[in-house]
């Protein structure tokens, strides 16, 4: 479902990059996936290539980069990497954490093809 939202808005971004810049198509994007929300990026590829068909990033290459959610417990301070929707501390199992992220999609770089 995540993988869904940020794919649709990915292309919806390099289609404006391309008007923006007047670039012919996208050739490649390196992009970092993190929020609190864990996210497939194998599942995300696949939505980018299905999304991107009949676009200017059809066809592009996609780099994926994962920043997964960090969790701090403010019980006994251990810090960790949570791995559901309702994590627990692994080291005292208290669920009152202070839990940060990276934002849910950014885009790192893009190449695009330029007219000759």
């Amino acid at each position: 479902m995540h993988e869904s939202q940020r794919a649709r808005r990915l292309v919806a971004t390099l289609e404006a990059a391309v008007k923006e810049r007047g670039a012919l198509r996208v050739q490649a994007v390196k992009v970092r996936l993190g929020g609190v929300h864990w996210v497939d990026p194998n599942a995300f590829r696949e939505l980018f290539t299905l999304f991107a068909q009949g676009t200017v990033s059809e066809g592009a290459t996609l780099e994926v980069e994962e920043a997964p959610p960090k969790a701090v417990c403010r019980q006994c301070h251990t810090s960790f990497v949570p791995h559901d929707h309702h994590p627990r501390c692994p080291h005292c199992g208290s669920h009152d954490l202070e839990v940060t992220a990276e934002p849910d999609l950014q885009v790192l770089a893009v190449s695009l093809v330029m007219p000759s």
